[in-house]
């Protein structure tokens, strides 16, 4: 018998023991979808997994099973354990794509070859142009419309951090 079978065994069991009779419809579904996972594509499994996680979730929400019952222990770790599942992905630095020409190479002492990406004297000796926009929206306006947007792009990350960190799932 394989680890595969001896999981689906032992999880649809443990489904069976936690409704008592009580949800046939459920405890049939359950096992179907924990079959439909097992063998689906790896493309798609992840969202089988979380349609398990899913159906367990409310399984265990109408069942008040003792805290000595070790079928209702373990689905409720499986779903602890799954509980990212179906949840977006975080963005992370990887997703980014900056484009940028080179300027040139800088080859140091040890003979390592460097691609520059911005001249730092050309940079300096470059003065900005004037702000176009002084002719039509006068400079006060301009500050305050900026200072509007920064507020609110500080309060947006500020409650985005709040409910990332502070605020209990």
């Amino acid at each position: 018998m394989t680890d595969e079978a001896v999981f689906y065994r032992r999880f649809v069991d443990d489904v069976r023991r936690c409704a008592a009779g009580r949800a046939p419809s459920a405890v049939a579904e359950i096992e179907h979808r924990v079959r439909i996972a097992m063998i689906a594509p790896p493309s798609q499994r992840e969202r089988r997994w979380a349609r398990v996680v899913a159906a367990v979730n409310d399984l265990l929400a109408g069942v008040a099973a003792p805290a000595n019952d070790g079928a209702a222990a373990r689905l409720r770790a499986f779903a602890r354990e799954n509980a990212d599942l179906g949840r977006p992905r975080d963005v992370a630095i990887t997703d980014f794509r900056l484009d940028a020409q080179p300027e040139g190479t800088l080859t140091g002492r040890d003979g390592r070859i460097y691609l520059v990406f911005a001249a730092a004297t050309r940079a300096l000796r470059q003065r900005p142009p004037a702000p176009a926009l002084d002719e039509v929206v006068p400079a006060s306006t301009r500050r305050l419309a900026e200072w509007s947007v920064f507020g609110v792009c500080t309060a947006a990350a500020a409650a985005a951090v709040w409910f990332a960190f502070f605020v209990p799932v």
